[in-house]
């Protein structure tokens, strides 16, 4: 059994091998070559099926499961073609190297070996079958003949909510729909759950497993690689979709080509299932001018959940670039979403059409713990403010103070929040950072009595505690905004 670890070592670089369009008869010979072989020593495997069925999937199944932590594998939901299926692989390839197998092909050690070490020495050799890793990789583009939607689902140990995520995707009333699944190797049953909807579903869901956690950017490449859809929703695999989302998102896109995006409102759910209702960001479902809405982006997130937004592709996807480090984990797609408005109009849907779940699991909760969801956004303000500047939208730059001071607004939310809670050591820190923020809070009410809140004996924070909690509009939203100057009502808001 190949038991040698993936390292980075330069002295020992890792090699990709990328198996596609592999013939099934001979699939078996060629794994059990790949992980008996003692020549190289630091391999990864990418695995892809092109929708086979001469059993490879299976036989990639088996060893998958000798070789979890070796094996990276996917399955397409429909033929792409050898071509196609290679620059994909080449995509999750993690190696400075690939050899490349399809149909037939051997897999010869001792060839790569020689290549590699050539590769290596000499930055102009060059060889058919290995290759270095390229910086990028061009995928030819998709043409729709009608719209089709692709609903991407990142998973990492979300096995609980899993089943409930994908039911309601293909519980939808609009049905020409496809759905990217990647699992970050999950440790729980997710892997499992996914392959069940895979079998139900074939010619529907690509599916994919990473060999290893390789963090939620290269997970959702994953999920990116396969979009065929003139739209996309990114879905996170602890949310789940009303049944006539799509339907009423592709409806209202479809009306009018000018926009971006469609936006909806959502209904919290907890980890029992717990419903709770807030109001909508807006009071009606409408089309935003696209300026006008960066312009409340400087004061809101307006959707804070990623899985809200149905992007149209030929727009997003030449934008969008797969974020990297702590605050673009959570803030990545707040980039795409300003730099769209910046440019075109969006609709906002004020129906709650997704069930967004807030629980202790989620990343939101570790967000939360560290400060991140006013730090992130208090860069934000300044870089949408930068990027506002060359595209002459005085009224987003001219927002920046306000949305500073607002900041600070914001820590006395979640302070108020997390002392109704009982987290006073989370609390306490959000009141030190909304003084750091902005000197003016402290002439604030609420600021004044939560500050006399930490003083107070436990009967006095109990009282402080409850009219926290009944303060309008503090602990949570508790109103609706008229939207922009300029919006348009649509039929049914």
């Amino acid at each position: 059994m190949y038991t040698n670890p993936i390292t980075n070592d330069p002295a020992n670089p890792l090699v990709s091998v990328l198996i596609y369009n592999y013939d099934g008869r001979y699939l078996s010979q060629c794994l059990e070559s790949v992980f008996t072989q003692t020549i190289l020593e630091n391999i990864e495997v990418v695995f892809i099926d092109d929708a086979s069925v001469d059993g490879s999937w299976e036989i990639a199944l088996e060893y998958a499961q000798r070789y979890p932590s070796i094996i990276t594998m996917t399955r397409n939901k429909r033929s792409l073609g050898p071509e196609r299926t290679k620059k994909i692989s080449m995509h999750m390839a993690n190696g400075r190297y690939y050899a490349f197998l399809s149909s037939d092909q051997a897999f010869l050690p001792e060839y790569v070996k020689q290549c590699v070490n050539a590769l290596q020495a000499d930055s102009y050799a060059r060889f058919d079958l290995v290759k270095r890793k390229l910086k990028t990789i061009e995928l030819p583009p998709s043409v729709q003949s009608k719209p089709l939607v692709s609903i991407t689902v990142h998973n990492y140990n979300y096995g609980p909510y899993l089943r409930q995520c994908l039911s309601s995707v293909f519980s939808q009333t609009y049905t020409n729909i496809e759905v990217c699944f990647s699992d970050n190797a999950s440790t729980d049953d997710s892997w499992c759950i996914a392959q069940e909807f895979a079998l139900k579903y074939p010619e529907r869901m690509y599916i994919t497993r990473n060999r290893k956690n390789f963090g939620p950017n290269k997970n959702f490449l994953n999920c990116r690689l396969n979009v065929r859809g003139k739209y996309f929703l990114i879905l996170c695999s602890d949310d789940s979709l009303a049944p006539e989302c799509v339907e009423r998102c592709v409806a209202a896109m479809e009306a009018y080509p000018e926009s971006a995006f469609a936006m909806v409102h959502r209904a919290i759910i907890d980890e029992y299932d717990h419903r709770s209702e807030e109001p909508p960001f807006y009071n009606q479902t409408c089309l935003i001018p696209g300026p006008e809405q960066a312009a409340v982006y400087m004061m809101s997130s307006v959707n804070p959940s990623i899985s809200q937004i149905m992007y149209r592709s030929n727009v997003a996807l030449e934008l969008f670039e797969v974020p990297y480090g702590v605050a673009c984990n959570w803030y990545g797609n707040r980039y795409l979403d300003f730099d769209l408005c910046c440019k075109y109009p969006i609709v906002y849907i004020k129906d709650p059409l997704l069930l967004h779940r807030v629980h202790s699991r989620s990343d939101t909760s570790w967000v939360v713990e560290n400060l991140i969801d006013v730090l992130g956004p208090y860069v934000l303000n300044h870089e949408f403010a930068l990027m506002a500047s060359p595209l002459n939208l005085p009224k987003v730059i001219e927002r920046l103070p306000q949305a500073l001071r607002k900041s600070s607004g914001i820590c006395m939310r979640y302070c108020s929040r997390l002392i109704v809670e009982g987290n006073e050591a989370v609390a306490l820190r959000y009141y030190h950072l909304a003084m750091a923020l902005t000197a003016e809070i402290t002439g604030d009410p609420n600021f004044r009595q939560i500050q006399e809140y930490w003083i107070a004996n436990d009967v006095k924070k109990r009282e402080i505690a409850k009219t926290l909690l009944c303060e309008d509009n503090l602990v949570t939203r508790s109103i609706s905004y008229d939207p922009p100057p300029g919006s348009v009502p649509l039929e049914g808001g």
